[in-house]
Formats: structure tokens, sequence, C-alpha cells
């Protein structure tokens, strides 16, 4: 770990460079969306220091805090040789009955570090600082975009000092504190990410979802199935794209992924891109013919408020029926995407054969999704093609 004065030294640098940090030369500042996330916790020699004080990071709206994570929006961008990016909400530190709130914050990326400077009242402060190898932080003049992930960000000496003052605690320090990402793009850019293309600004376009489809018919020969799982990876490029905005939540049983590197048009982003722990319902299983028909509880939720989309995407239900096979699930709605308690079908499954085990669960594992022919009667109507790819589901279960 580094010595106290082997971090100050850089920091002190950045502050110098960063306290006065306006539009780049030669730049023009744009309306901005995306995101900035810093990570605040660990066991970096500040982020231990704000634990032992009891000192507790927050978000201030609309920028939004899960976990460790807290995430603003971008609200303008301007990029030359270097990047101003200016956002939304703020972030706050709260212990006991004091509360430091830092708005206005802005970040200034240069080719080989960053500074995250905040105000609180009239004055200016730069509160975090990173540095990284060149080539890390991805900055494009002619697109006006600014990309970074998983910099090693750090408190600087006047964030804790600041910290020490306005919340009356001590052995408050200076030092590593998290991780600092940055996906700032100006507004309808969009960020397509990996595999292929994404949404476009506009959102999803809300209308009919269509005739809610059959339940699949149980066979005489089924037997009822007693325990199953069930792991959705929606599509890359969807998972870049929403978690630009507000991103993705779970309920009802549902849990997170845990985070990997996603492949954004920006660059490797760490994102929650899995979800899992749907809560089994019931469901049956036909050996002799391969059918089954799986249902679950719980969901994931959408958000991208300026774009309009806010759903929530539950009760999945899957069916293995050979070249029929589909992932259903019931959408709820408001903004631009208003579904009320609809079911629609999500995916078409492409299932492999498989060779069921005499004894233990039979499992489809990573089966490809695609958009449904008819996107008119789809969540994802107007944005994606049909029969283009949006990720892929496993799921294995156990019949008695």
């Amino acid at each position: 770990m580094a010595t106290p004065t082997s971090i100050r030294l850089p920091l002190l640098v950045l502050v110098a460079c960063a306290a006065t940090a306006v539009v780049p030369a030669g730049a023009s500042a744009a309306t901005g969306s995306g995101g900035v996330t810093l990570t605040l916790g660990g066991t970096g020699k500040a982020a231990k220091s704000l634990a032992d004080a009891g000192v507790k990071p927050g978000a201030i709206a609309p920028a939004k805090k899960r976990a460790k994570r807290v995430t603003l929006p971008v609200q303008s961008i301007a990029v030359g040789k270097s990047a101003t990016v200016a956002l939304r909400g703020g972030v706050s530190f709260k212990t006991g009955k004091r509360t430091l709130k830092l708005r206005s914050v802005r970040v200034a990326l240069t080719a080989k570090q960053a500074s995250v400077s905040a105000k609180v009242g009239k004055a200016r402060t730069t509160v975090f600082a990173a540095k990284f190898p060149k080539g890390k932080a991805k900055l494009d003049r002619s697109k006006t975009t600014a990309a970074l992930s998983g910099a090693k960000l750090a408190l600087t000496p006047k964030g804790a000092k600041l910290l020490r003052t306005k919340l009356d605690v001590s052995g408050v320090t200076d030092g590593a504190l998290g991780k600092l990402a940055i996906d700032a793009r100006p507004k309808g850019g969009g960020n397509n990410g990996g595999s292929g293309g994404g949404p476009g600004a506009g959102g999803p376009q809300a209308g009919p979802l269509g005739k809610a489809p059959p339940i699949l018919a149980r066979p005489a020969g089924a037997v009822d199935i007693s325990s199953a799982s069930l792991t959705w990876r929606p599509r890359a490029s969807w998972i870049c794209y929403i978690n630009s905005a507000e991103g993705t939540s779970v309920f009802g049983g549902a849990v997170n992924g845990s985070e990997e590197s996603v492949a954004c048009d920006s660059g490797p982003v760490n994102l929650v891109a899995s979800f899992h722990g749907f809560p089994f319902a019931s469901g049956w299983y036909e050996a002799a013919t391969g059918k089954a028909a799986i249902y679950f509880q719980g969901g994931v939720g959408f958000r991208y408020s300026d774009h309009g989309i806010n759903f929530s995407s539950s009760k999945p239900e899957i069916e293995i029926n050979g070249g029929a096979s589909r992932a259903i699930f019931t959408f709820n709605g408001t903004e631009g995407t208003k579904y009320d308690n609809q079911r629609a079908v999500l995916v078409d499954l492409r299932p492999s054969p498989i060779q069921t085990p005499p004894n233990g669960p039979v499992t489809y594992t990573d089966v490809p999704g695609t958009i449904p022919k008819d996107t008119g009667a789809s969540v994802f109507a107007g944005l994606y093609p049909a029969d283009a790819p949006f990720g892929t589901l496993t799921v294995s279960f156990t019949t008695p």
C-alpha cells in the first residue's frame, strides 16, 4: 500500500491543475447524457477512515446510489485535448446529525488523470482525484465523448479536510477511496454498447403489446417440477444504454449478478449485467418430448427518465418447446413506456438439444434469446429488429 506521502504529492498536483477547470480550449460544451460513477468504499486508507468515523456516502437526486456506487447523470460535456463534464445531482456524506452535501459536481479529465470538484456553498473544492496509465481514458473530440473505467479514486487532502471540518469528525484522511468510471457523451448520442448496436435516443416506442400469449398446454405425461433456477443476461448494448442513466433495479426476490466488465461503445465498464434468484413458483416437464414450462416470481426494472423509459419486467415464464420456445414476462410501466400488467413475449429462445441426466437437474445453459418476429407486440419495438440477439437465459430444474 502506498504511503501517505506517495499519495499526497500527485493529488496536490491534480488539485492545482483542476481547481479552475473550465471548458477546454478549442471545445464547446454540449448538453450531455450518460453518467459518472464513484465507487466509495473498500480497503483503501481513506475508505477505512470514513468507515471508522461512521461517515456514510449518499446520493443527491437525480444522482442514484446502489451499494457503494453513486452515479451522477451528465448535464453537459466539452471535449478538446481534455474534457470537462458537468453533472446533475450530487454526493452527500452523513454522520450522526451532520450532513455534507457536494453539489455542482464537475469532472476534469485528461489523458492520464482526473479530478472531481464540487461546491459547498459558494466555494469549489477538488474532493476526489485519480491517476491512471495513458490510454485508459478515451477522449473523442469529433464525437464529444469521454470514457474511463476502473480508475482508482482517491480522496484529496482538501477533500479530507472538508469532511473533517463540516462533519466535525477526526481521523478522516486522504488516500485510496474506491474507483471512478466515466461514460459521458452528447445528449442523443446514444450508447449502443457492444454486441452490435443499441437503442436510439427516443426510448421504447410504447404501444399495444398485442394479445397476451396463450399458456403452453401441459401434456398428459408431464410431471411437476420441484425446484428451478433462472439467470437472465440481457443484451450488452441494452445494459450499457440503460446504465448510462438511472439503470436497473431488482425486486420480488430477484438478485443482481456480480459486477463485470461490459464492452460498451465507450470502452469496458463495470456493470451488473445479469440477474438471478427469481423465486420458483411452479412448472412441469415432459421427458419424452423435452417440453417444459417453468414459472418464476420477482423481476427487474429499467429506467432512463430522460428518454421516457420506466418499466419493469416480472414473473418470468420459460417455455421449452422446440422451435417455439420463448420467454414471457409481465410488464408494468409509466412515462413513455405505459404498460399495465401485460404479459408479452420478451424473447424467442433457441435451446440446444440436451441429454437428460438419469439423476439430477435438467439444465439449459446460455440459451440465446432473439427479438420476436412480431416486434409490434414486443416491449422493444422500434429499438431492435426482428430476430436480433437479446442476450441469454440459463434455466435449470429438477423433478421429484
